[in-house]
């Protein structure tokens, strides 16, 4: 039961952490992308969302290996940083695909309407990241406050099973030593 508890909490830690980085990256995307639409790419609105994009996804590894999944450690940051920017380009589809869709589809072209479509398509994108980063790109081994040191070619040892015998631990009855 301890084990589905531990679980459970990190699980919502983590996506709580990942709320943060996610609303922090989002803030800079808009900021970067209306600032883009505004000043350089007026009429090229989805060249912009690239950029901010592409911006947005730097900070976003750094916050999220740094903080979000910072006890999920591995030696294979290069793995990560390529998985981590495949994925987001495949959420970028996800958010251009639900952009070209207003703009081309429903013929909505106002930055309002464009910003709204953005929206949705970060809303969709960001549960496809969510399970993508903690299933495939940070998917080191959690640490334990109880497990041992990773070993010296970076292998976390497993955890001891649990006693399975019935009443108090034998440490409990142990004679004090003098």
């Amino acid at each position: 039961m301890r084990g589905w508890y531990r679980r459970w909490r990190s699980l919502i830690g983590e996506m709580w952490r990942f709320g943060i980085v996610g609303a922090t990256n989002v803030a800079i995307n808009f900021i970067v992308f209306n600032a883009l639409v505004i000043a350089i790419f007026a009429g090229s609105e989805l060249k912009a969302n690239l950029v901010a994009t592409a911006f947005a996804t730097t900070t976003s590894y750094l916050m999220n290996r740094s903080w979000t999944f910072r006890h999920r450690k591995t030696s294979k940051i290069p793995r990560e940083y390529v998985l981590f920017f495949a994925f987001n380009a495949a959420a970028l589809l996800i958010e251009l695909a639900v952009m070209g869709l207003f703009k081309y589809g429903f013929g909505m072209t106002s930055l309002l309407a464009l910003n709204l479509a953005k929206a949705l398509g970060l809303a969709l994108g960001t549960v496809f990241r969510f399970y993508t980063y903690r299933t495939f790109v940070f998917a080191g081994r959690p640490e334990s406050p109880t497990s041992a040191p990773p070993t010296s070619d970076g292998a976390v040892p497993p955890e001891p099973a649990a006693s399975t015998a019935p009443g108090p631990p034998t440490e409990a009855f142990a004679s004090p030593q003098q």
